[in-house]
């Protein structure tokens, strides 16, 4: 797990947490990061043509929430992702190879 983490880090260009000092940037740290994993959701369910609305009900999510979350409004916690990874046909290691900075 901590290999993942360092990954996702450097794949955003997050620094280590002992080297942000100014809570606002915290605060775009992850900003950004909610950014890039919405993008990449979204992404992954639209190749698997699969709406919003069906994701949710499959990942036991609101559909506003989900929305929210590939709108980069809200930062899922990992267990969410596990969700929607899931529901979407990955496990997390395979959801995560082609997270790369939300491009």
């Amino acid at each position: 797990m901590r290999g993942l983490v360092l990954w996702i880090q450097e794949q955003l260009g997050l620094m280590k947490p002992q080297e942000i000092e100014d809570p606002s940037q915290r605060r775009k740290e992850k900003q950004r990061f909610a950014l890039a994993i919405g993008d990449h959701i979204r992404k992954l369910r639209e190749k698997a043509s699969i709406s919003q609305e069906n994701l949710s009900l499959k990942a036991g999510y609101y559909r506003t929430y989900v929305g929210k979350i590939e709108q980069g409004l809200y930062s899922p916690s990992l267990h969410t992702v596990w969700r929607l990874a899931d529901a979407l046909g990955y496990d997390l290691e395979t959801f995560f190879k082609g997270f790369n900075k939300g491009k």
